[in-house]
């Protein structure tokens, strides 16, 4: 954080030595007058800076959880995940297929449960390894287009719909929930939280809670446009999906990508909360 905020901090430093030297040429106003001056004029443009390193220091520093992100634990055969997104909220049928294609290889992974974006909760498995057989039918190109397709099809056969209250017991819960910080706080910072629960224990075995700031008014997104949040976080690990990867080290993307024509997270909360103004 401490190279970005300094970067951050300097430029509207410099702006108001710049303007203050400016005005130093054209006025006989006092030193000290024209650099109150310098300040009242870009404050519009930078308070926001000053006001988000603030509360990020005090939800990065001083608030629970400490640390932002930790690991108690890692699990390279979880064998069945029940996992729970409320943010988006839950997996569309085009999530889940990737979820699929990424994670459940029937060696480490042979049961999946996803909480659909329908209120459901969906379940497959896979209780034998068939992605290398797969794989073998075919060259790497055909692989991606038509072999991925075939072992798609083949693991949605399994597909089976549950309510949570009857859905079968897995051995791990991965949640996903955004945190709502105090209305003032939300003007200038977000906040989500990943879980990962041993539900033989109920103990939390690793958790991410993320602090991501907004774009500020002197640095636009001028790159992409429609993003809630700046993709660097405060603090906390950045990729709140990627960090099931580290929790269960052997459920390496198997497809290699995450997303295929999906919104990303950004974009689905720039849409909730700016377009449509949801509080």
């Amino acid at each position: 954080m401490g190279l970005g905020i300094f970067s951050i901090f300097i430029v509207p430093v410099l702006a108001v030595v710049i303007l203050t030297i400016f005005l130093d040429k054209k006025s006989k106003v006092g030193y000290g007058k024209k650099l109150i001056i310098s300040i009242l004029f870009l404050l519009p443009f930078n308070y926001d800076i000053i006001i988000t390193n603030i509360l990020g220091t005090y939800y990065c520093k001083i608030a629970p959880p400490h640390p932002k992100t930790k690991i108690e634990k890692k699990v390279e055969y979880p064998i069945s995940i029940y996992w729970e997104d409320n943010v988006y909220p839950g997996f569309s049928q085009q999530d889940r297929e990737l979820m699929i294609i990424n994670y459940l290889d029937g060696v480490h992974l042979k049961t999946m449960a996803l909480n659909g974006d329908d209120g459901k909760i969906y379940l497959y498995h896979l209780d034998k390894p068939i992605l290398k057989s797969f794989k073998a039918k075919y060259s790497t190109k055909e692989w991606y287009t038509k072999g991925i397709e075939e072992y798609k099809k083949i693991v949605l056969q399994t597909q089976k719909i549950y309510t949570k209250q009857t859905m079968p017991k897995t051995n791990y819960t991965v949640t996903f929930n955004e945190v709502k910080l105090p209305s003032f706080a939300r003007k200038f910072l977000y906040s989500d939280e990943t879980k990962v629960i041993e539900n033989s224990t109920n103990n939390m075995i690793a958790y991410n809670r993320r602090i991501m700031h907004f774009f500020y008014n002197i640095f636009p997104d001028f790159e992409l446009g429609d993003r809630y949040y700046d993709p660097y976080p405060v603090c906390g690990y950045r990729f709140y999906r990627g960090f099931d990867e580290k929790v269960f080290p052997e459920l390496k993307y198997m497809y290699g990508g995450e997303v295929m024509n999906k919104k990303s997270l950004n974009e689905v909360l720039y849409n909730r909360y700016i377009k449509k103004g949801e509080k």
